[in-house]
């Protein structure tokens, strides 16, 4: 083996473990990355489930002012109602089979 080929031997050495060492960073950087998209996940999750339990008292609240205030929205407030009434009717029915 001649002294050129121990250098390109010995530089090919340190290039592969160099792109080791980039591998297992882009590695440990990537499992980081996944964990967080994991977290991120959970926290839309969340952020829904509160965003629909809003929305549903916000519907409540509406349907509250709407009996409070005394005008002519009372009838789309007393069809709410029945209709929600209905709605937990057919629900019961529904358990009791």
């Amino acid at each position: 083996m001649t002294e050129e080929d121990r250098l390109l031997l010995n530089a090919l050495q340190q290039n592969t473990q160099h792109l080791f060492r980039l591998y297992n960073n882009l590695e440990q950087k990537n499992k980081s990355l996944q964990e967080e998209i994991a977290t991120l996940h959970e926290e839309i999750k969340k952020l829904e489930h509160e965003r629909l339990e809003f929305g549903r008292k916000n519907e409540q609240l509406k349907i509250a002012n709407q009996l409070l205030s005394g005008n002519e929205d009372n009838r789309e407030a007393k069809q709410k109602i029945n209709s929600l009434i209905r709605e937990i009717d057919k629900c019961i029915a529904l358990l009791n089979k």
